[in-house]
This record gives structure tokens, C-alpha cells and sequence, in this order.
């Protein structure tokens, strides 16, 4: 009889098997976390989108304003709400601002932050911009 071979793997098979691994998982982590802030800049889009909306068709319905909060009903654990400003924070950093002033509300983009959302939020064509309200 012949003794019989322990089946199993090789080490150069373990060896190369990690190192796939390691390839896959150097692409796919940032692509992953490119995935989240980008989730998050597409909301923040679509929230600076129904905040001057709402800001606009209550203006235009009651002919005049006096707070932000009035018109608008945001996730206030994403947004910080005050009586003439909303603000979106990242990072203890403010990446947008909307504020009411003088039948004016504007939006202002922090694009000099080292926040990859703000960053991104600027790339994706959000800018500075300001509406008349009337």
C-alpha cells in the first residue's frame, strides 16, 4: 500500500490567493467609499433643490417671509436650522449655507474645504447663487 497524500493547499497557493484578495480589496475600498460621499453630495443637491422651492412658493403665496423654518421641513440631523440660515455640516466644516436676507435668499458654497462632500458637491456643479424673492 501506498501512504496516502494529505490533501490541502500548498503554500504557494495560499500566497496567491492573498494576494488576489489584496488586489481586490485595494480597489474595491475606495470605490466604496467613493460610493458613499457621492450618495451623500446627491442628497444634499436634491435638499438644497427643495429648500429654495419651498422657500420660494412660501414667499409667493404669503408675500413675505420672515424665517426659514416657516417653509421648510429638513432633516435637522443633517441640517442645522435657524430662524434666517440653514446650514449643511461636515467634519465640523460648513460645506453649504442658505440664508434669507432682504427678500434675498442665497446659497453659498464652501469649495476651499478639504471635505471630499464639499469638494464634490462644487465638481457636481453646485455654486453660489442668489434668488430673488418676489
Amino acid at each position: 500500500m501506498k501512504p496516502s497524500l494529505k490533501q490541502g493547499f500548498s503554500i504557494i497557493e495560499l500566497i496567491f490567493v492573498i494576494a488576489v484578495l489584496g488586489i481586490i480589496a485595494a480597489v474595491a475600498v475606495p470605490k466604496l467609499m467613493d460610493t458613499r460621499s457621492s450618495a451623500i453630495v446627491s442628497t444634499i443637491k436634491q435638499d438644497i433643490s427643495t429648500i429654495t422651492t419651498s422657500v420660494q412658493s412660501y414667499y409667493m403665496m404669503n408675500n413675505k417671509i420672515d424665517n426659514i423654518s416657516d417653509s421648510v421641513n429638513i432633516n435637522e440631523s443633517t441640517w442645522t436650522v435657524s430662524s434666517k440660515k440653514v446650514e449643511f455640516k461636515i467634519e465640523d466644516t460648513v460645506c453649504v449655507s442658505i440664508s434669507l436676507n432682504d427678500n434675498k435668499l442665497s446659497v453659498d458654497i464652501n469649495d476651499n474645504s478639504d471635505s471630499t462632500v464639499c469638494k464634490k458637491l462644487y465638481e457636481s456643479g453646485v455654486r453660489d447663487v442668489s434668488y430673488d424673492l418676489y
